[in-house]
């Protein structure tokens, strides 16, 4: 017998527990449903163990549980605000390729149903593209046939479970020299709104904790690979990273920890790539928000 058995034996005997007609009834209409099968000379009731699980699920599932536990019953009036099926579609594809120029730009969709903030990132989204759409055929009609360019954008559904989405759309752009940079959206499914890394901060400490968390794993990071190069008490790269701005991108990982993602040479020389920098829970579950502690990608 498992724990949970001895904790519904326990409750049974601290609480008088009246069992509904309701519920009766519908007992008894499960156990009438069952089907019989017949045998020369008699008729035998097949899997009498079953019949008796089911009574028993049915009762714990529709009386004992929201009676006996505060916090199920509590989940049970948590219904997500978005609801658990979210898709996201490509709505539109922008493609030109003339040989020296390419363009592949995917437009994705965030359906919701009537989700607000699915909306709004929609329409973000779409003026993103557009933009980017726009300065392709500027660029190539002032260039001409001088040189090479491109430009893709694609995306990515990194989290979507019950109380959390999150979308990552990804530009790269390549005209004699190439630049990756992402954008991040998420929404709190429970709160129906978009959430953004100042959103997650239970205070001011949350930004020199994480701050200072990057800056060590950038020189660990230096220490323990020559060729590797942050911004970071080295006035010779760049400017040095200082601090988080507000909206910087981040994500969950499937530990429920907190990444930290960077464009390209937003922290680092073009050679770093996108640099990410995942923030233990031992770090972060003091200065975030308790609602956001128990997220995973």
């Amino acid at each position: 017998m498992n724990d949970f058995d001895f904790y519904l034996k326990r409750k049974a005997k601290e609480e008088d527990i009246q069992i509904p007609d309701s519920v009766k009834n519908q007992i008894e209409e499960t156990l009438a449903n069952l089907p019989e099968k017949e045998t020369p000379g008699k008729r035998i009731r097949i899997l009498p163990a079953v019949a008796a699980v089911a009574a028993c699920f049915l009762f714990v599932t529709l009386f004992l549980f929201p009676n006996m536990s505060v916090s199920y019953a509590q989940a049970l009036e948590k219904i997500p605000v978005i609801g658990d099926i979210v898709r996201v579609v490509t709505v539109r594809n922008y493609l030109y390729s003339d040989g020296m120029h390419e363009m592949n730009i995917d437009v994705p969709n965030i359906e919701a149903g009537n989700s607000e903030a699915a909306e709004q990132i929609n329409q973000e989204i779409e003026t993103l593209t557009k933009t980017l759409v726009e300065q392709f055929y500027n660029d190539l009609e002032y260039v001409g046939n001088q040189g090479h360019g491109a430009i893709y954008v694609d995306y990515e559904t990194v989290t979507d479970t019950e109380q959390w989405f999150t979308l990552k759309i990804r530009v790269h752009e390549a005209s004699g020299s190439s630049n990756t940079y992402y954008k991040y959206y998420h929404i709190d499914k429970t709160k129906g709104e978009i959430v953004k890394l100042s959103d997650i901060a239970a205070n001011d400490e949350f930004y020199s904790t994480v701050e200072a968390e990057i800056k060590r794993q950038m020189k660990r990071r230096m220490e323990k690979d020559s060729n590797a190069v942050y911004w970071v008490d080295n006035e010779d790269f760049g400017q040095n990273f200082e601090k988080l701005e507000a909206d910087c991108n981040f994500y969950w990982n499937k530990k429920g920890e907190l990444v930290i993602v960077f464009d390209k040479y937003e922290v680092a020389p073009g050679s770093m790539g996108t640099p990410e920098f995942t923030i233990g829970r031992g770090v972060t579950d003091k200065v975030i928000k308790p609602e956001y502690k128990n997220i995973k990608g």
